[in-house]
């Protein structure tokens, strides 16, 4: 019976592990929308060290009523 009672401990275990990793995603991400952030795109990465957070800001709402952002633009390829 202790090999079950074993199971049981580490599946009880990986569960609070994930549950602590999703309540720390949404503290992180609570925390960006109170200094302002409007708008996250979340991508993970096999690539970064694991526990690692890296932020890449895009002002791509600065064109909200341009020609690009219209699609008129004009001498395009010049």
């Amino acid at each position: 019976m202790g090999g079950l009672e074993d199971m049981d401990d580490l599946a009880a275990k990986k569960k609070d592990m994930q549950e602590q990793e999703i309540a720390d995603i949404i503290k992180m991400l609570d925390s960006k929308t109170e200094n302002g952030v409007s708008r996250i795109k979340v991508n993970v990465s096999e690539g970064q060290q694991e526990g690692t957070v890296s932020t890449q800001y895009h002002h791509g709402r600065c064109d909200v009523g341009s020609p690009w952002a219209q699609g008129t633009v004009r001498n395009f390829g010049c």
